[in-house]
């Protein structure tokens, strides 16, 4: 790479760099801080409290049942009144009690699995807040850069002009320029502190405290083996949906056996004798919805198979196609880089060095300049959508699931 273009272009990250301070704020540690802040911890804690209770209330057995008759109440002199009463317990047979419990842990497991990856989609709008502040703190440093050039263009300009070797136009247009570059630079700054505000609406804290590290934006790296499948994050949620889904195709086989219900008590008669009563009872099968309940749940096995198929091969192609757009802006960017502007830096320098003796106008050295703004311009532009593609690609191959896995 030619060193004068290597030191122009990444003389702003040192500078950036040697400001850092305590307060400085890394992509990790703000997607550390937004997934604390946010209320997605306190949504899933209350979602897991029910479904745990859920899974209690599913690990207990039938509730046994007492009831009481009387029998035989007549008129006059009929004294055949006998009182029962009977103590019942259904018990419950094929597995019925774990396949519940199952199909509890299934939606705690399914509910898990989703919880993450809401965190990973926060973890990509942070991301993506995060190369908004570094692009905006760059255009900043070109702006500042801009304004430099400018002043020290119309010191010269207005050398000339003093020394009648250039119109007074020249002048005017040369403080115009001026004038031009420091509006850009406070709109810069107010896109950096927009961009902070931003980015601290998810991570907390004070966008004036607040210190983006952009170490490594201007040098974007090639894609090296992101894999094309589901992430375990995503796999983990259709793992989940597919346990969850066998539970319930136990929980309906189990269904197609009855449960008997025993029955035992004693029986008073009006004559004051005393009797024990105790049988079982036994419900007929209903063979057609026991056919159908098994038929539904199997086929919600299919279904969540068929759903993993589709988000693999939907999956695949946004991996592809966010690695394309990885790929060419991070060529464009480096093309610009290496080719572009050491060209427009170095003519930019023969013009103004030419200006000084006489041999070019005003407006060649104008010319030169604004090329030369453009190409960092269009760097920056270009170095912003390889980042921007590089959160959606990061998403999809789930860079940060371990970071945010933890919470």
């Amino acid at each position: 790479m030619n060193a004068i273009s290597r030191a122009a272009l990444l003389a702003v990250t040192m500078a950036w760099a040697s400001a850092a301070s305590a307060q400085s704020l890394t992509l990790e540690e703000a997607i550390r801080r937004s997934v604390t802040q946010s209320p997605q911890g306190e949504a899933t804690a209350a979602r897991t409290a029910v479904l745990e209770a859920a899974r209690a209330a599913a690990n207990t057995k039938p509730a046994a049942t007492i009831d009481g008759t009387v029998e035989n109440i007549g008129t006059g002199g009929f004294s055949q009144v006998q009182v029962d009463a009977t103590y019942n317990q259904r018990i419950e047979r094929g597995g019925k009690r774990q396949a519940r419990v199952d199909l509890a842990e299934g939606d705690i497991g399914v509910a898990e699995a989703e919880a993450l990856i809401r965190r990973l989609d926060l973890a990509k709008q942070v991301q993506q807040l995060y190369v908004e502040a570094q692009a905006a703190a760059l255009r900043l440093e070109l702006a500042k850069s801009r304004v430099e050039i400018a002043q020290t263009l119309q010191r010269e300009v207005k050398r000339r002009v003093d020394d009648a070797r250039d119109p007074l136009f020249a002048g005017t247009r040369a403080r115009t320029q001026l004038a031009e570059a420091k509006v850009d630079l406070e709109l810069a700054q107010h896109a950096l502190d927009a961009a902070k505000s931003r980015l601290a609406l998810l991570t907390g804290g004070l966008p004036s405290s607040m210190e983006i590290i952009t170490a490594g934006f201007l040098e974007p790296k090639a894609i090296a083996g992101e894999g094309v499948g589901l992430t375990s994050v995503d796999l983990a949620l259709f793992e989940a949906r597919s346990r969850r889904a066998d539970a319930n195709i136990r929980l309906q086989e189990a269904a197609t056996r009855t449960d008997p219900t025993v029955f035992a008590g004693p029986r008073l008669f009006g004559s004051g004798d005393v009797a024990l009563v105790a049988g079982v009872s036994l419900p007929l099968r209903n063979r057609a919805l026991n056919s159908a309940n098994v038929a539904r749940a199997t086929a919600e096995k299919r279904q969540v198979e068929a759903d993993l198929a589709v988000e693999r091969f939907q999956r695949r192609s946004e991996v592809a196609l966010a690695a394309e757009r990885v790929e060419e802006a991070r060529h464009e960017a480096e093309a610009i880089r290496e080719k572009v502007i050491p060209g427009a830096e170095q003519t930019l320098r023969e013009v103004r060095a030419g200006y000084n003796r006489g041999g070019f106008t005003f407006l060649d050295v104008s010319t030169a300049q604004s090329a030369l703004q453009d190409a960092r311009v269009r760097m920056v532009a270009a170095l912003s959508e390889y980042h921007r593609a590089r959160s959606d690609l990061d998403r999809l191959t789930g860079r940060f699931a371990e970071l945010v896995g933890g919470f």
